[in-house]
This record gives structure tokens, C-alpha cells and sequence, in this order.
């Protein structure tokens, strides 16, 4: 079923301006950087351990705080293109009107779960402003706002998705 699909990765971005696009391919784009980071700061950390004499013990806290971002960007980026798994058997087995209200308290249910998280992890993030990290001294809020800003993320591109079918009947 993709009915219930929050996007396609043949539609993302397309048509449109530069600044556009790169709106459109933000998290993406986020997401590769979180990647990259990961890659370079653990290879650094493999090269500083078996070649030099000194390891590079920060190298861990950044593909910590990297991965986290990538995870949460990463999310939001499946969950604006469809890619999320979703069980359906029942809901294609529906008539129009009933496979419609359960796709909308889906909606609902979803979205709610989203806005809370994001709540959640915002309160999380606030709380460990002042607790740094034994290498870099970073707050560790770094690491965990990675959650919030994905969790906002997949709120406003479920919403995005969701829209047309609380517009009017048949139209999912």
C-alpha cells in the first residue's frame, strides 16, 4: 500500500529552485554530514590507536554524538520519503470510508507520538545543558537534541503527509 505513504524518493525536491531543493533534501544532507563525521573521527581513531602512540580520545565522543544525529536525521528523512515500515494487510482489506478514519486516527496517534517525544526530548536536552563530556568538555545536550530536532522533523513532514486526508473525503 502507499496510500499511507509519506512521500517517494522520486518526488522529493523535484521542480523546484536550488534553495528549494536543498529545503526540500535537508535532512539528507544532514544526515550524509553526520556520516561523514562518523567515518573521519573513527578512522582517526584507528590511526591514532595503532600507529601513533597516543589515541585520539575525543574521536569517540563526536561518532557518539554524529551517530545520534544521524539516526534521528536519518528517521525523519525515511519518514518524509515512505520508507518506514508499515503493516497494512487489514487496511487494504477495508472499504474507502473505514480504510480513511483508521488511516486518520493513525495520523492522530502518530502525531501526537511525535509532538510528545519531541517535548520529552527537549525537557531531556535542557537537562543535560550543563553536563559535559569527559573529553571535550561539549554538553552533552549536543547529543541528545539530535532527538528533538528529528522528532520535530518527522512532526512536520507527517503533518505534511497527512494533510490531504483530513482535507475532504476520498482523498488520501
Amino acid at each position: 500500500m502507499n496510500d499511507g505513504a509519506l512521500g517517494s524518493a522520486e518526488t522529493a525536491g523535484e521542480g523546484q529552485t536550488f534553495a528549494g531543493g536543498i529545503a526540500a533534501n535537508a535532512e539528507e544532507a544532514l544526515a550524509c554530514l553526520a556520516l561523514a563525521f562518523i567515518v573521519l573521527s573513527v578512522c582517526w581513531a584507528v590511526i591514532t590507536r595503532y600507529i601513533t602512540a597516543t589515541p585520539a580520545t575525543w574521536a569517540g565522543e563526536i561518532s557518539a554524538a554524529a551517530f545520534a544525529w544521524l539516526i534521528f536525521i536519518g528517521s525523519a528523512a525515511g519518514f518524509k520519503r515512505g520508507l518506514h515500515v508499515a503493516i497494512d494487510m487489514l487496511v487494504d482489506s477495508l472499504p474507502p470510508t473505514g480504510k480513511r478514519l483508521i488511516l486518520m486516527a493513525v495520523d492522530a496517534m502518530m502525531f501526537a507520538f511525535c509532538l510528545y517525544i519531541s517535548w520529552v526530548s527537549w525537557g531531556f536536552t535542557m537537562d543535560n545543558w550543563d553536563n559535559p563530556t569527559p573529553s571535550l568538555h561539549m554538553p552533552y545536550a549536543i547529543h541528545y537534541m539530535s532527538a528533538t530536532v528529528g522528532f520535530v522533523l518527522m512532526t512536520i513532514r507527517y503533518a505534511q503527509a497527512a494533510a490531504p486526508r483530513w482535507v475532504g473525503p476520498g482523498r488520501d
